[in-house]
């Protein structure tokens, strides 16, 4: 598996292993990983991985938004392969967004495109239909996109 690959839904198990293969988390070894605390550094590397592929708004808030919530990890390592296979080579924003008043907290894959507004609301339902709708029961409101004009 090189860097470029990405993993596919419901392929957590083999996470930890093959970003291993990678040289993502080269400094851990398979018996770190199965620490508590080695756990944590994985899930920390992960994340820093992630500034790789996403441009992060509001990095920080971020970051601790990812670590406390790890089980989207892996469903946003798989978001950018839906969103250019559907949108091209485009590129793609982290924001958090809070509410305090509310309480919450949801962090936004923000898709950055030069479409006019009818073909980007026609892509936005496509990646909807193929992709999200697969993993929003697991997000439970804390993981949404958009697109917004570049």
């Amino acid at each position: 598996m090189n860097q470029n690959t990405l993993i596919p839904i419901g392929s957590s198990f083999v996470l930890e292993s093959e970003f291993l293969q990678i040289g993502v988390v080269d400094d851990l070894s398979v018996k770190e990983v199965s620490d508590e605390n080695s756990f944590f550094l994985l899930s920390q590397k992960l994340v820093e991985y992630l500034e790789n592929i996403y441009i992060f708004k509001n990095p920080l808030e971020i970051k601790k938004f990812l670590i406390c919530n790890k089980d989207l990890i892996e469903i946003i390592f798989s978001a950018p392969e839906y969103i250019h296979k559907i949108f091209g080579d485009v590129p793609i924003y982290l924001e958090l967004h809070h509410d305090p008043e509310e309480e919450w907290d949801e962090l936004f894959i923000v898709i950055k495109s030069d479409y006019p507004p009818k073909k980007a609301v026609e892509l936005e339902e496509k990646l909807f239909k193929d992709w999200f709708v697969k993993v929003l029961n697991r997000v439970k409101g804390r993981l949404n996109f958009t697109e917004e004009p570049l």
